[in-house]
């Protein structure tokens, strides 16, 4: 492949949309490669598109491919100047995003430059447009390598002061500087993604026409005011084109707020002189409304509010949805520290949830509304009420926050700074400021963001001197010169409806009235952690701390077997000690740690076949992510309501790392590059489930019994049925040792049941002639039921012994699929089954009700929600694979029989 210095990118089709009634296509001359191409454009994917380049994902073509980044890019198209254009006062041609530095040029003039890739950018092109309908204008935007200037503004602040770090870890196979410029920094590697600099026009391009005045921006805040009325405040800002400054123009601006069948709204009179901003308000009573809630504790109802701008020259419209709604992050003194917990209405908000990175490494597909729509239905799907918008990525689309709105998660929002120092030059801040203005402008109408963060722990970055900055005060005032003096004081202002901290992990209030930086943001006694443990064991629940947030935390697996095969170049590349998979591990020593983690508590299955051992690796992987994850949650969940003689205690968030991932390779995420739930995120809706059962074993082999609830309303008269199942070929034996009755579940809370020796219950239930040998014979499990026997927590269970000291029954299983409602039955032919996992290639196909699930009683029914446009349930079952853990360490494996209506239980 010849390596261009400079590419050419002629687009065939680019569409405008107008604010008015008039709309136009523009073509251009199609040269070079002879294509039609549609903004959003990036220079990757349009080259693979075209075949001058090979899929970026498949082996190590991210390496081969870097040329790319370090290319120049011409964009370019021709249009006709119309009628309505030539009799415009103003034509704003507005790029609402370009990756990142450019030049743009139309008819020979340059008209503007741009350098951040997260602000939105207008131009004035009256001027240079072409005077007559039949003459063509020529647009041209030239992209400039962002890796070659990333070096340059680098090179030029080292004659000051290093900025750090100056590179990636060796293991992200990245590049180096992104922390100089104002692009997605993970495009540059991280240890969850690949290095790839994208160029582009990655969001859309509008033109729109100026007779006299226009709405170019404008926004939503909401307050309540008191018990019984709320204020919404509409900020437009204007752009004006005065045919005479002596002359103003006379404009009428109105908002509408539809609620039900009625409407309530108000206008005023403005003469502008110049482009302004201007704001208009509208008084709501509380009982005209229903108020927005989180999910799971109550309705998501959402308004029309509809703002009219009229001139001479007409009306414009802009639309936007509201919910009412209150939040507060609450910080008040503790036995020890501060606590640090949001309320909305009124009511604390135990936080269930993830971390969202990027939808994908090309930003332009961030505006993927099927994908966004799938991944955050799924994030409400499994309980989650809250994800964080991580820092190292981009703002998302505005789809993806209308949609949080709909679907009730709320969004920790991050600024886009990660893991980095950052240069405070005047030109960096003055952009960066506009960054910051823009975004909170176009975001903060929206009910689900709940909290405005500074950065991703850099201020972690500078306690742990991560890049040697030791003790030299220059990074100390940069941080405090852009998260503090800049960033937290732009956001004060732009919006007093909701909190801020200037950092991710942080000690919140305590921060703020200490310097900023200086305390351990790790500290579990103040605002939110981030906490990993790779050498511990991970299904030991006593290994955690009881922060009183915890914003990240979670374990490696890897992605299902059918994502790895469409990027490999042989299966000879599907082993654990390929150069393949090494290549795509980026946390360094993550291959070894994730063996480690693995063999704690599972054995390796011993086969000759390379391929089926890798697969079966892939699902030990995903059982020990699944449960590490589900063991520290609950740990969390169990401290929700107690401060303990540590001081540790009253958490009341869990956001672990994370949803989705950007390609296929090990990463922390409980959803595949390829839209498949991995075990971890079945698993998420139960140890997120409204009210969960939970047990504590201590070292001491005593069991704490936990009941937590996020309803708000209390249930009586339940009941706890603890059942001991001993580990049994060809038998399946379920003893009750232990009934609690006449249980109540308080409203929003957790709180200690009762406590029961373990040992006693082994022997109870005859497990075994001494305690170690009883613990490697049997499982206990507990159910809790409401007033009426109906479960109404996930079935939670305790293995005394870590499972490779089992010896598992191992026999085949049939599954059945009733053709006509898809209940799926499935019968173990001998014992107990563990960690049942059905897998099957496409995201498409739909989902199981529960999935990596136990089987205890010889029979389990489930249920299978198919995508129904799509689904052939013969063609699905003839590819699905069912596995349990058992059945790994047979031989030969055996092949579970899988059919259609062939078992009549």
């Amino acid at each position: 492949m010849k390596k261009f210095s400079y590419f050419s990118i002629l687009i065939g089709i680019f569409k405008f949309s107008m604010c008015s009634d008039f709309n136009f296509q523009w073509y251009a001359n199609i040269e070079n490669f002879g294509s039609n191409v549609m903004v959003p454009v990036e220079s990757y994917i349009f080259l693979e598109e075209q075949q001058h380049i090979n899929n970026t994902f498949i082996g190590n073509n991210d390496i081969k491919n870097r040329w790319v980044g370090n290319t120049t890019f011409l964009i370019s198209s021709q249009f006709p100047s119309s009628l309505n254009m030539l009799q415009a006062q103003k034509l704003l041609l507005i790029f609402h995003g370009i990756d990142t530095f450019s030049k743009i040029k139309l008819n020979g003039h340059e008209i503007g430059k741009t350098d951040n890739m997260f602000t939105r950018y207008a131009f004035d092109i009256k001027d240079y447009i072409t005077n007559n309908t039949s003459s063509s204008n020529e647009l041209m935007v030239i992209i400039e390598s962002s890796m070659k200037l990333a070096k340059d503004l680098y090179y030029n602040h080292s004659k000051k002061y290093i900025v750090y770090p100056k590179c990636v870890p060796k293991t992200y196979h990245g590049e180096c500087h992104v922390n100089h410029i104002r692009k997605m920094q993970a495009s540059f590697g991280w240890d969850w993604g690949p290095a790839i600099p994208t160029s582009g026009i990655w969001r859309n391009v509008d033109l729109m026409i100026v007779q006299d005045a226009i709405i170019l921006d404008h926004t939503v805040d909401l307050y309540e005011i008191n018990k019984t009325n709320w204020r919404i405040n509409v900020t437009v800002f204007l752009e004006a084109a005065l045919i005479s400054s002596n002359e103003p123009i006379q404009c009428e601006l109105s908002i509408i707020l539809k609620i039900n069948n009625s409407y309530l709204n108000n206008s005023k009179t403005i003469n502008l002189l110049n482009s302004q901003q201007q704001s208009i308000s509208l008084d709501v009573l509380e009982s005209q409304i229903h108020r927005w809630w989180p999910n799971g504790y109550g309705s998501q109802t959402l308004y029309n509010i509809t703002t009219k701008l009229k001139t001479k020259s007409g009306v414009q419209i802009r639309k936007k949805r509201i919910g009412f709604r209150t939040v507060k992050l609450v910080q008040e003194p503790l036995k020890k520290g501060l606590s640090f917990y949001f309320q909305i209405n009124e009511v604390p908000i135990f936080a269930k949830g993830s971390n969202f990175i990027p939808m994908s490494i090309y930003p332009s597909k961030s505006s993927n509304q099927i994908y966004a729509r799938y991944l955050l239905e799924s994030a409400k799907q499994v309980n989650m009420n809250m994800l964080r918008v991580w820092g190292g990525g981009v703002y998302e689309s505005d789809f993806f926050y209308d949609l949080a709105d709909e679907l009730g998660l709320m969004i920790w929002q991050d600024f886009m700074f990660a893991c980095s120092m950052y240069p405070t030059t005047p030109e960096f801040l003055a952009s960066v400021k506009e960054e910051v203005k823009q975004n909170v402008w176009r975001l903060k109408s929206h009910a689900s963001i709940v909290i405005w963060a500074g950065n991703n722990e850099n201020e972690a970055a500078l306690y742990g001197n991560w890049y040697g900055t030791g003790t030299q005060k220059i990074y100390e005032k940069d941080y405090i010169e852009l998260y503090v003096n800049l960033i937290r004081s732009e956001v004060k202002k732009l919006d007093s409806t909701r909190p801020f901290v200037v950092s991710s992990p942080s000690n919140g209030d305590w921060a703020d009235q200490n310097g900023w930086i200086g305390t351990d943001p790790y500290s579990t006694f103040y605002g939110d952690i981030h906490h990993y443990n790779y050498l511990a064991n991970g299904w030991d629940i006593n290994i955690y701390p009881r922060p009183r947030f915890s914003s990240e935390y979670g374990f490696q697996s890897l992605p299902s077997i059918y994502g790895l095969k469409t990027v490999v170049n042989n299966l000879k590349d599907l082993t654990i000690n390929s150069q393949f998979l090494q290549h795509r591990q980026h946390l360094p020593g993550g291959c070894e740690f994730m063996k480690s983690l693995i063999t704690k508590n599972l054995k390796l299955p011993e086969t000759t076949d390379a391929l089926n051992y890798f697969d079966n690796y892939i699902y030990l992987s995903q059982i020990n992510q699944a449960q590490s994850v589900k063991v520290q949650t609950e740990s969390y969940r169990q401290a929700k309501s107690y401060i303990y003689d540590s001081g540790e205690g009253n958490t009341m968030g869990a956001l672990y790392w994370q949803l989705n991932d950007v390609w296929p390779a090990p990463s922390w995420s409980s959803i595949d590059e390829g839209g498949r739930w991995k075990i971890l995120h079945y698993f998420a809706q139960n140890f997120f489930a409204p009210i969960i059962i939970s047990p504590r074993l201590s070292p001491t082999n005593v069991i704490t019994i936990f009941i937590v609830s996020d309803e708000l309303n209390s249930r009586y008269n339940c009941s706890v049925e603890i059942s001991v199942h001993k580990i049994q070929k060809e038998r399946f034996s379920n003893i009750i040792t232990q009934n609690f009755n006449n249980v109540t579940i308080n409203a929003n809370v957790a709180y200690e049941l009762s406590t029961v020796n373990l040992e006693e219950t082994l022997t109870n239930a005859s497990c075994g002639p001494n305690l170690i040998e009883a613990k490697n014979n049997c499982i206990i499990d507990m159910n809790l039921k409401d007033d009426n026997g109906k479960q109404i927590a996930p079935t939670n269970y305790i293995y005394p012994s870590a499972l490779k000291n089992f010896n598992l029954p191992a026999c085949e299983m049939i599954v059945s699929f009733d053709s006509l409602d898809y209940k799926v039955t499935l019968q173990s032919l001998c014992g107990i089954q563990l960690f049942v996992w059905f897998d099957f290639s496409s995201y498409r196909s739909g989902r199981f009700s529960e999935n990596g699930f136990h089987v205890m009683q010889g029979v389990k029914k489930i249920y299978f929600y198919p995508n129904i446009e799509t689904f052939n349930l013969l063609e699905f079952i003839q590819h699905l694979k069912v596995v349990s853990l058992g059945q790994l360490y047979m031989t030969p494996q055996p092949t579970n029989k899988v059919c259609i209506n062939c078992l009549n239980l």
